[in-house]
């Protein structure tokens, strides 16, 4: 009877239906739906600015049905005015482990490496976080700051938590938020198409706030096949100007030093070298980004994998990146064309598999393909900013009727110094789970992974 109660839990969580006011119901994914969105704008427009008014997921604690908020994706003026649904302030905890409003547990994820405050949730339920690089210009210096991207934090024994957010941190949480770590066997077609990428990011940073910014006015992201992609470009870089830095995220197609034409007096020594960043589909933007020598050390030392991949032709890659630019960008007029010229203060990199996925290892990428190839619905934590002390899951599965979710571990290191390491992983998903309540692999010892715990709630998954 208990493995009854707990299929219809999770089968009622894990459907993105939502039920409004007047007993109409929707689906979260008739957003990016071309045939639906109208009408989902229309249901979600109804009631936004009533708080006698708010929809409902199918989550249920202490019997009551769990109230969402409408929230407004205004972007200093763009287009007409759009909605999205958002969970309620505080309430994240509340929602099933497999329902699209459940807020991850810190503790599961690389968040719990930071200082109490530098995610703050606010009363309209938007994000203040406290990024350690700001958006605003205030120095006009020509060689721009270095980041400490992807360097291990030191949250382990007793160590100090950071006090502020790298642009590693903000790239995953940028991802979280969007959802983007979470797969369901729908995703395959959705995540194939920049432009709902990118309205999954813009909502994203529509509920994050750094100082007095809204992320989304500083974000642009760069995409394969987006008509709107350009002119939204534009329409940052002009907002931002000369005094703000605009975030630019997308695929990377080249990552490369390189050395510009010398334009001094024959004899003049040869300029320094520097950094090219090329983004997938980037011809569209007119875009150029660059960066010193000394971002280009940083990136191939914290990020080896990516900086090895991104060198090697595109059809031998194993793995996408995807690249967080902060940077100062300006337009000038070319041969009659605009271009923007990108001055980078900041890169960070993540490895992607199949569906803009993260994985930090190949054997992570062969468990994500074949959790995806047995179309099982998951989640991806992520690291943000933290030391590889902090212990959380390579991925949660979703499906197996767990209320927190079932957390799957893959051992890829035998060497002595991560033993003690394995060991305590362990004793923390026995004592939190259970001997029989999570998953893990050990890659050192068996080519073949073990068969993932069965799901029991497949019919429930979202669409």
């Amino acid at each position: 009877m208990a493995r009854s109660n707990a299929f219809l839990l999770t089968w009622r969580a894990m459907g993105d239906w939502i039920t409004f006011p007047d007993g109409r119901r929707g689906r979260l994914s008739w957003a990016q739906d071309t045939e639906r969105a109208a009408y989902w704008q229309t249901l979600l427009a109804a009631v936004h600015g009533d708080p006698q008014a708010r929809p409902q997921c199918d989550c249920r604690v202490g019997g009551r049905p769990l109230a969402l908020s409408v929230r407004a994706l205004g972007r200093q003026g763009r287009g007409p005015l759009r909605f999205c649904l958002a969970r309620m302030p505080g309430e994240g905890a509340l929602h099933d482990a497999s329902c699209p409003f459940h807020e991850n547990d810190p503790r599961r994820s690389g968040r719990s490496g930071y200082e109490d405050g530098v995610i703050r949730e606010l009363p309209d339920g938007r994000l203040r976080i406290t990024l350690e690089q700001g958006l605003a210009v205030r120095e006009r210096a020509t060689t721009p700051s270095v980041p400490r991207d992807g360097e291990p934090g030191r949250q382990g024994g007793g160590q100090p938590r950071q006090a502020s957010m790298r642009l590693l941190g903000l790239l995953h949480l940028l991802w979280e938020e969007g959802g983007l770590t979470t797969w369901s066997r729908s995703d395959v077609r959705r995540r194939a198409w920049w432009p709902a990428v990118r309205a999954a990011l813009e909502q994203a940073a529509t509920g994050l706030v750094a100082g007095r910014a809204t992320l989304a006015d500083h974000l642009a992201t760069i995409g394969y096949r987006d008509p709107d992609g350009p002119a939204l470009l534009a329409e940052t870089v002009q907002a931002c100007g000369e005094a703000q830095r605009v975030l630019l995220l997308g695929v990377v197609d080249r990552l490369e030093r390189y050395r510009p034409a010398s334009a001094g007096e024959d004899g003049a020594p040869p300029p320094p070298e520097r950094l090219r960043l090329v983004f997938d589909g980037v011809r569209a933007y007119g875009l150029f980004v660059s960066g010193t020598e000394a971002i280009a050390a940083r990136l191939e030392r914290s990020f080896p994998w990516a900086w090895r991949v991104l060198q090697q032709p595109r059809r031998e890659r194993a793995v996408r990146v995807v690249a967080l630019v902060l940077a100062r960008v300006r337009q000038v007029e070319r041969d009659g064309q605009t271009v923007r010229l990108a001055w980078a203060d900041g890169i960070a990199l993540m490895e992607v598999g199949p569906s803009l996925i993260p994985v930090a290892s190949r054997h992570e990428l062969a468990v994500l393909r074949a959790l995806q190839e047995e179309e099982r619905y998951f989640r991806k934590p992520l690291r943000y900013d933290a030391g590889r002390d902090v212990v959380h899951p390579d991925f949660e599965l979703l499906d197996t009727g767990a209320p927190r979710g079932t957390p799957m571990e893959v051992f890829g290191r035998d060497d002595e110094a991560y033993a003690a390491r394995r060991e305590e992983k362990a004793r923390h998903y026995t004592s939190v789970y259970g001997v029989e309540g999570w998953w893990f692999w050990d890659a050192t010892r068996d080519a073949i992974w073990p068969p993932f715990p069965p799901a029991i709630a497949q019919k429930g998954e979202p669409s």
